[in-house]
C-alpha cells in the first residue's frame, strides 16, 4: 500500500484544491511497479522478461478528519480480448473518518490486515525480485475485501486493525493454492458469509512483531457446502517479526489455515482441498555497504530466505495428500537501493518439495519503485 495513517508518508505529488474551515483540501498522486527478468533452469524454459505490474495512487483529503484512499493496478502490462495474462483491478478503495487521537472509522475494499507483506508490498520494501511464495500459496497477496473496521493506536507503541468483511469461497480453493482462488477481490462478492479478521502489532524502532486472525464461512450460499453464516469455517491465524539493528535484519512469518469442513468442499469441487495448511519463512540480511561506507545513505543488502509450507499439511478423510504440495524455496540474492524508494534486484532460486516433481531453480533480475 502507498499511504496510509499507519505507515510513513512516501514522497508525493501534492495538488491543493481550495481552503475549508477545518483544513486544506488537497488531493495526493503516488505509484509503484517493477519489472522482471526470469530464467528458469532447463533446456526448455526461456527467459522471460515482464512488466510484472504497475500501481497507480490516488487520494483525497476532504479534511483533517476524512479521506479516500485508492489503488488501481494494472499487471502483466496490457490486456488483449480473447487471450489468457493481464489484469486491471482496483487494489483497494475506502474512506478514513477520524473518530480520534487512536481510533479511525475505515470502509471499502481493504487490505486484509494478515502478514508482511499484503499491507506493504511494494518492491523496495521486500529482498528477492518476487515476493515470498509463501505469499502465493499460504497467505495469498494481495488479498482484499469489502467491510467496514477501526485502525489506530492503543498507546506503548501497540497498533490495531479490525474488520468485519465479506467471506471467501471455499469452492475456490485448491490442494496447491490453498485458499488463493476463494478471495472475491470486491466483484459482486456474496455477503452470505461475513467474516472478521484483525491484526495487533508492538513497535519501537528496530522491532515490530505481529500477530493475525482470520474467521468465517465459506459457503457463500452453495448449500451443497453448508447452511448458515459460519458454514464451513475458515480459520487463520498468524504472527510475523521485523528486527533490525545497524547493519543486520531479520524478518520471519508463520501461518496455520484450518478448513472447517475440507470434506463438503471437496466433495462439492473434487479439488483435494487440505482441511489444514501451514507455512512460514525466515530471512537474514546485512547492509553490505555499512562496513566501507558506514555513513551512506545508500544500501546494498545481501540475503538469504528459506520457505517451507504445506496447502495438504492435513487432509479429510477419503483425500490423498500430494508430496509435491509440501514444499521448500531457497532464495539467496542482493538488493541494492540507491535512495530509499528505488531498488534494483538479483537472486537465485532453489525449488523443491517432498514429491520431487517439477522442481527447478530460477535466476531473476529486477528493477521496482515507488513515490
Amino acid at each position: 500500500m502507498i499511504l496510509r495513517f499507519t505507515l510513513p508518508l512516501v514522497a508525493q505529488l501534492v495538488l491543493p484544491v481550495r481552503a475549508t474551515a477545518q483544513a486544506q483540501e488537497r488531493t495526493t498522486v503516488g505509484g509503484y511497479g517493477e519489472v522482471h527478468y526470469t530464467n528458469p533452469s532447463g533446456p526448455h524454459t526461456p527467459a522471460t522478461v515482464n512488466v510484472k505490474r504497475f500501481v497507480v495512487f490516488f487520494g483525497h483529503t476532504f479534511s483533517d478528519r476524512l479521506a479516500f484512499r485508492s489503488e488501481l493496478e494494472v499487471e502483466d502490462a496490457k490486456l488483449e480480448g480473447g487471450k489468457p495474462g493481464g489484469e486491471v483491478s482496483l487494489e483497494q478503495i475506502y474512506l478514513d473518518y477520524r473518530l480520534g487521537a487512536g481510533a479511525t472509522l475505515r470502509t471499502g475494499l481493504v487490505l486484509i490486515p494478515i502478514g508482511i507483506v499484503n499491507e506493504t508490498h511494494e518492491p523496495p520494501t521486500f529482498n528477492g525480485v518476487e515476493r515470498p511464495v509463501y505469499h502465493h500459496d499460504v497467505l495469498p497477496t494481495t488479498w482484499r475485501d469489502i467491510g467496514v473496521g477501526m485502525v489506530g493506536t492503543l498507546g506503548g507503541g501497540f497498533g490495531y486493525r479490525a474488520y468485519l468483511v465479506n467471506g471467501l469461497v471455499g469452492a475456490g480453493f485448491s490442494a496447491s493454492e490453498g485458499i488463493r482462488e476463494g478471495r472475491q477481490e470486491g466483484k459482486n462478492a456474496t455477503f452470505a458469509n461475513p467474516s472478521l479478521t484483525g491484526r495487533l502489532e508492538y513497535a519501537r524502532p528496530g522491532l515490530k512483531v505481529g500477530a493475525a486472525f482470520w474467521y468465517g464461512g465459506t459457503s457463500a450460499g452453495d448449500t451443497l457446502i453448508g447452511r448458515g453464516s459460519f458454514s464451513a469455517p475458515l480459520g487463520v491465524l498468524a504472527a510475523d517479526l521485523r528486527w533490525n539493528r545497524g547493519a543486520v535484519a531479520i524478518r520471519a512469518e508463520a501461518a496455520t489455515i484450518s478448513v472447517g469442513d475440507a470434506a463438503a468442499i471437496n466433495a462439492r469441487t473434487g479439488a483435494d482441498v487440505g482441511r489444514r495448511i501451514t507455512g512460514g519463512y525466515l530471512e537474514g540480511s546485512a547492509n553490505l555497504l555499512r562496513a566501507v561506507a558506514p555513513a551512506s545513505a545508500e544500501r546494498l543488502n545481501a540475503f538469504v530466505r528459506h520457505e517451507r509450507y504445506n496447502t495438504q499439511a492435513a487432509v479429510p478423510s477419503g483425500v490423498t495428500a500430494n508430496p509435491a504440495n509440501s514444499r521448500r524455496v531457497t532464495v539467496a540474492g542482493i538488493t541494492y537501493l540507491p535512495v530509499p524508494e528505488v531498488a534494483f534486484k538479483a537472486d537465485y532460486s532453489w525449488h523443491r518439495n517432498r514429491a520431487h516433481l517439477d522442481e527447478g531453480n530460477v535466476l531473476s533480475l529486477g528493477v521496482g519503485f515507488w513515490f
